[in-house]
C-alpha cells in the first residue's frame, strides 16, 4: 500500500491490503460487532428458532416516581434496564419501601439484543424474613 511522506497509508487509496499482501475492497469487508444472546447453540429453540423465555434475578439499581432502573445480571451484568414504578409496584403488589429491599425476579427472553426485546413480564418478589423469625425468605405473590 503506497504510503504519505509522515509514514500513514495514503488516504487518497482506495484498496486496502489484507492480510496476505492481497487487495481487498473495504465495502465487501463488514464493520461493526453482533451483539448476540448467549453464547453456544440454543436448546429447545421455539417457533421461528426462538429459544424459551427464562425467569431471572433482577436487582434494583435506582427507585424513582416514574420509573424505576433494574440490571439483569444473568442477560447483561452493565446494563440498567427502565421499568415503569406504576408497572413494577402493580405486578408485585409492594410498596415503595418494600420494593427497595425486596429480591426480585422477572420473565425475560434472554436472547434479546436490546431491552427492548426483552419482553419484561410476570414480576416477582420475595421479602427477607424479619429478624427474630424463621430464617430464608417470605415469597410474595
Amino acid at each position: 500500500m503506497p504510503t504519505a511522506p509522515d509514514g500513514f497509508p495514503d488516504p487518497a487509496e482506495d484498496v486496502a491490503v489484507g492480510a496476505a499482501g492481497a487487495s481487498v475492497d473495504p465495502v465487501g469487508v463488514p464493520m461493526g460487532v453482533l451483539i448476540g444472546g448467549s453464547p453456544g447453540p440454543v436448546e429447545g429453540a421455539g417457533p421461528g428458532g426462538r429459544g424459551p423465555d427464562r425467569r431471572v434475578a433482577a436487582r434494583l439499581l435506582r427507585f424513582g416516581s416514574g420509573t424505576c432502573q433494574v440490571v439483569l445480571p444473568e442477560w447483561r451484568p452493565a446494563i440498567a434496564v427502565s421499568v415503569p414504578t406504576e408497572q413494577l409496584q402493580r405486578s408485585t403488589g409492594l410498596g415503595p419501601e418494600e420494593l427497595r429491599s425486596a429480591l426480585l425476579s422477572v420473565v425475560i427472553n434472554p436472547e434479546a439484543v436490546h431491552d427492548r426485546e426483552l419482553g419484561l413480564r410476570d414480576w416477582q418478589a420475595e421479602l427477607p424474613a424479619a429478624r427474630g423469625r424463621r430464617r430464608g425468605r417470605r415469597p410474595i405473590r
